[in-house]
């Protein structure tokens, strides 16, 4: 008799998943191409079916495929030839025969990875549907989108292969980490209502921080759908051994009993993920075979969080700059961190601004990728000396995932509340040697990531949440060849929750305007970048050396042969020009020091005061 559709099987009965097979593959150290291990599929075809027959033993009513990690980009990295759509179908008839007739396949998709990511929409869609064209012709029953972590990505491959393959399942689950969100600020109850609405037949979690993190975050969303639940937790946290291995220390007793208690609090399908084996799924068939899908409730909660006291009067929050942005122009000047531990001539030049009238200090993140006290302990001194209002950037560039969201709750526990995110400078590797930028996100993740701040998404342990309160601008790259694309770049910042615009320096008045024209649509305020030239060797060096910035031939032409007091009046007057002509068009100036000259900035900023109104 032919199986049941697998949505059926879930509203009558708990289904039993598989466990790891990476962790499976690696203690019998067979290892892939690169680590790729979906290449098993071809090179040890009976290894992998043997695998899936060590599961459906142990209990499990479901098998995933082994095709995680088999895009088009990670197979090529790895030096595989062979086709995603030829491994996919292989390791897809290799869970159906193991499985029977009885039995469920899961066609395994990995997340778009963070080169995929960057694609073009179409590219995209490609490298998805290349690998689930293979999983549905090898017969699976649902496709498995696993370990997702960004909630924009897994709903465009939710739409792209709904779409498709309207007829097959689709099995949605992200990774939540200890701290109750996925690495990008996904909570489970923002995840609820985004699937819930989706095209996702059975939605839910796998991977990420132990059995003790899947229940809690079960606990938050399940009451949330009504759509079939699937949860593959890790179990536990792994270890690593001399070699670098991860090793997993808990027992299966205890993963067992965790899983259980998920299928209690209202998962459908559950199954486990990082260091699970065929011992783990036989304890879990053993304690919740024959359970039926139990009813889901809405956790019980104590009182409300009291508010944490006041910040030390060390550091009041700052205002925003967004109320003023709105009413009248503003003036920011950027001062640079020393390059040592010293800061006395950079706070000595941040007076001379602040007794200028600026309205804010933006402090860069190691411009140039050049090795600097860190924005963040250098906010700190200015807040402390001059009580001045910080414009804080955030590159990509320095800092992973986590280590961002650290300086941005330590920015926040300072007082800083406006923020400028951006990718960053590229490292001068040879300068620097053995280091490289991280670029675990693009700016407009970043962006995004701080919009999930705002939204107290995240959470501070012990079930507390926390909200911030950041106003997040993006830069605006003028030098671009198309300023259209460049807008259409910025369209998705905004996407994102980018709210002003802060551009690279611009040295002429027809670029000024050109940049305040097409900036215009976007309906955000603009603070225009200026930078005062002070030589002819620092025109051509800006011009030839500097990513972003392009300065005009009439601009280089007119600081030809000029350098100390007469390079900076004309640098000045340039600057001026500029400045006048673009006033009525713009939110606000972004005033660059050039090599620490801050009475030009000061002497800039005061112009800036008095010259025409913004345009209403």
């Amino acid at each position: 008799m032919a199986r049941e559709p697998i949505l059926e099987a879930l509203k009558t009965r708990v289904l039993i998943g598989d466990g790891a097979y990476g962790t499976l593959f690696a203690r019998r150290g067979l290892l892939a191409s690169g680590h790729v291990g979906a290449v098993l599929n071809l090179a040890k075809p009976g290894f992998v079916q043997a695998a899936h027959a060590e599961y459906i033993a142990a209990g499990s009513d479901a098998v995933e495929t082994n095709t995680f990690g088999a895009d088009r980009l990670t197979l090529a990295a790895a030096d595989v030839t062979a086709s995603p759509t030829e491994i996919c179908r292989a390791g897809a008839k290799l869970a159906r025969a193991a499985a029977g007739p009885d039995r469920y396949v899961l066609g395994a998709i990995a997340p778009l990875s963070r080169a995929v990511s960057k694609l073009p929409e179409g590219d995209r869609a490609r490298i998805v549907m290349e690998q689930a064209q293979g999983l549905v012709e090898g017969g699976v029953d649902a496709l498995l989108l696993e370990t997702s972590s960004d909630l924009e990505d897994l709903l465009f491959v939710l739409a792209t292969l709904h779409k498709a393959f309207a007829g097959v399942p689709i099995i949605a689950q992200m990774a939540f980490t200890l701290a109750g969100t996925t690495s990008t600020g996904v909570s489970p109850e923002r995840m609820a209502a985004a699937l819930d609405a989706s095209p996702a037949a059975v939605i839910g979690a796998n991977c990420g921080g132990g059995e003790r993190a899947a229940i809690d975050v079960l606990s938050r969303f399940a009451h949330l759908t009504r759509k079939p639940i699937s949860i593959f937790p890790n179990r536990g946290l792994a270890d690593f051994d001399d070699l670098g291995r991860p090793v997993y220390i808990e027992g299966a007793e205890y993963f067992a009993r965790s899983a259980r208690r998920l299928a209690e609090l209202g998962a459908n399908l559950v199954g486990g993920c990082c260091g699970t084996t065929p011992e783990d799924i036989r304890g879990l068939a053993a304690l919740a075979r024959g359970m039926t899908p139990a009813p889901r409730k809405a956790p019980v909660r104590g009182p409300a969080a009291i508010p944490a006291a006041a910040l030390s009067a060390a550091f009041p929050r700052q205002p925003t700059l967004e109320a003023e942005l709105r009413s009248r122009r503003v003036v920011i000047a950027e001062v640079d961190p020393p390059r040592g531990i010293d800061a006395g001539p950079e706070v000595a030049g941040a007076r001379k601004l602040v007794e200028a009238g600026i309205d804010a200090i933006t402090i860069a993140d190691n411009p140039l990728s050049v090795m600097r006290m860190s924005n963040l302990a250098f906010a700190g001194i200015l807040n402390r000396e001059l009580a001045a209002r910080i414009v804080l950037h955030v590159a990509c560039r320095d800092r992973s995932l986590i280590g961002t969201q650290s300086h941005l709750l330590g920015a926040w526990a300072m007082g800083i509340t406006n923020i400028l995110a951006v990718t960053g400078d590229p490292v001068a590797t040879q300068a620097y040697k053995g280091s490289s930028g991280v670029f675990d996100m693009a700016s407009h993740k970043l962006i995004e990531m701080i919009a999930s701040f705002n939204r107290g998404e995240f959470t501070a342990g012990k079930g507390e949440s926390f909200q911030t309160g950041f106003y997040v601008g993006g830069a605006f790259n003028c030098a671009s060849l198309k300023l259209e694309n460049e807008v259409r770049r910025f369209q998705r910042k905004m996407q994102a929750g980018a709210r002003f615009i802060m551009t690279q320096p611009v040295f002429d008045a027809e670029m000024a305007q050109s940049v305040a024209r097409h900036c215009a649509p976007l309906g955000v305020p603009l603070l225009l970048g200026v930078m005062p030239l002070v030589s002819e060797r620092n025109a051509e060096f800006l011009h030839n050396e500097v990513p972003g910035i392009k300065i005009p031939d009439s601009v280089r032409g007119r600081m030809k042969g000029l350098s100390g007091k007469s390079g900076r009046e004309a640098g000045l007057k340039i600057a001026r020009e500029m400045m006048e002509s673009v006033a009525p068009h713009v939110q606000g100036f972004y005033l660059i020091t050039p090599m620490g000259r801050y009475q030009m900035i000061a002497d800039l900023a005061r112009l800036a005061r008095a010259l025409a109104p913004v345009h209403a």
